[in-house]
């Protein structure tokens, strides 16, 4: 009994202790916009700067790493990325990954998903249109973030 008593009252411990009530995990969603920043280190040249409206409310980077065509459907590539998201004080490191088809010759839909690696957990989905033509995109996102 009291080995039982002792394992709940670690375990309320731990719950009550400020690490663990530090971790705040929310669901969020909104809607994005991103403008090219003025340098870009992307091998393949596509990075975009831009900022999150609605419950996360947060500014963005984002570099993508790889860009791959998918042979079997034309005008359609895969691609994996990076990005650092700042809220405030709280700055996110996420690993993206996503798939863009072309619609017409300078706009392309997409779908990009960030696992967050750094600074917090958690994932955001982000369908979007980007205008190659200007470098800017748009969209919608929604995910689930602990910080």
């Amino acid at each position: 009994m009291l080995r039982r008593f002792t394992v709940l009252a670690v375990v309320a411990f731990a719950l009550a202790s400020p690490a663990l009530a530090a971790a705040a995990c929310r669901t969020i969603s909104g809607t994005f916009t991103a403008v090219p920043p003025a340098t870009c280190s992307s091998p393949v040249n596509i990075c975009t700067h831009g900022t999150l409206a609605g419950s996360f409310p947060s500014t963005y980077d984002f570099v993508v790493d790889t860009l791959t065509p998918v042979v079997a459907v034309p005008g359609a590539f895969t691609y994996t990325g990076h990005d650092t998201i700042t809220a405030g004080s709280t700055v996110l490191t996420g690993k993206d990954y996503g798939a863009m088809y072309f619609v017409g010759p300078t706009t392309a839909k997409f779908v990009t998903t960030v696992k967050i690696v750094g600074g917090g957990s958690g994932w955001i989905v982000a369908p979007g249109t980007l205008d190659t033509a200007t470098g800017q995109t748009a969209g919608t996102y929604f995910g689930f973030v602990c910080t």
